[in-house]
């Protein structure tokens, strides 16, 4: 829905654990020298101004993102070290690099990215964002791939892109779930994938609110279902992080959302096992 402005979010404990997946995830696809096609379907701004008074109002990026950056990485789990050297070189300016800027640093000459958005405003910001050099360690960095910007309706979109030419890859879904309708969206999208793109992995990305327990529950075990009846039945995993405890989190206490998940089609290999570390660490360090 258009009302949904992702600068009020940014950089959250739900952002921590979306983009440490999806990098971990980029981070295998790398370790074979065939390309890879990488679609995301909620694409956003791709970069976030930690000092935006949106995000300043929320607390949620001091309560994210910079409260773990002031936390040793040495004693981190691997896969949320990879993630904070990214978001290290982007924090020294002031900016938060969302999933775009994640996949555009992952990218090879020869791999293909699809950002589809659909909020004008988040729309133009992001197609100025992905012109911008990426910020690594040494410096700025040219992308080696010209991203494919869309506008419009993410799923219709999926639904045109799939299968893609390059058939390795990566699909990211992660809508803002704002009424019960984008639960029926996203279950029909993961299992579009499935059909038309049956390799492809596959990354949902899911809030935990109290008032929508059931559309969850109902969402997920639909999902593993209709992975498992294909001809030839597909690996699926769950990761869940808690970070306020859901008998507090009321309407009238404010923040709505007191976790967040991610649940994968085609896993990578030790995926499961790092996520699980990943959860542990965030919920030992993060949890209020």
């Amino acid at each position: 829905m258009l009302s949904y402005q992702h600068e009020y979010h940014a950089g959250n404990h739900a952002d921590i654990l979306k983009h440490t997946c999806l990098l971990a995830i980029l981070r295998s696809l790398r370790k074979k020298d065939k390309p890879f096609t990488v679609i995301d379907c909620h694409a956003g701004a791709g970069r976030f101004r930690l000092d935006d008074e949106r995000l300043v109002k929320t607390g949620e990026a001091k309560e994210g993102i910079e409260a773990l950056l002031t936390q040793d990485a040495a004693g981190m789990p691997p896969a949320l070290q990879d993630y904070v050297s990214v978001e290290e070189n982007y924090h020294t300016l002031g900016l938060y690099a969302g999933s775009p800027e994640i996949e555009r640093f992952c990218m090879r000459d020869g791999d293909a990215l699809h950002l589809t958005e659909k909020h004008p405003s988040a729309l133009q910001s992001l197609r100025t964002n992905v012109r911008f050099p990426l910020l690594t360690a040494d410096g700025e960095q040219n992308c080696p791939v010209r991203a494919d910007v869309r506008e419009g309706d993410s799923y219709a979109t999926l639904k045109a892109l799939c299968p893609p030419p390059v058939r390795r890859g990566l699909v990211l879904i992660d809508p803002s779930y704002e009424d019960a309708e984008d639960y029926v969206r996203a279950r029909e999208a993961v299992e579009t994938v499935i059909t038309k793109w049956n390799t492809a992995v596959i990354a949902l990305w899911f809030p935990l609110l109290v008032r929508r327990k059931n559309e969850t529950a109902q969402l997920l075990s639909a999902l593993e279902d209709f992975a498992k009846l294909q001809a030839v039945p597909k690996e699926t995993m769950r990761c869940t992080v808690t970070v306020r405890n859901p008998e507090e989190t009321t309407e009238a206490a404010g923040p709505h959302l007191y976790g967040s998940g991610m649940f994968i089609v085609n896993p990578p290999w030790k995926l499961r096992e790092e996520m699980e570390a990943v959860a542990g660490y965030m919920e030992g360090k993060l949890r209020r």
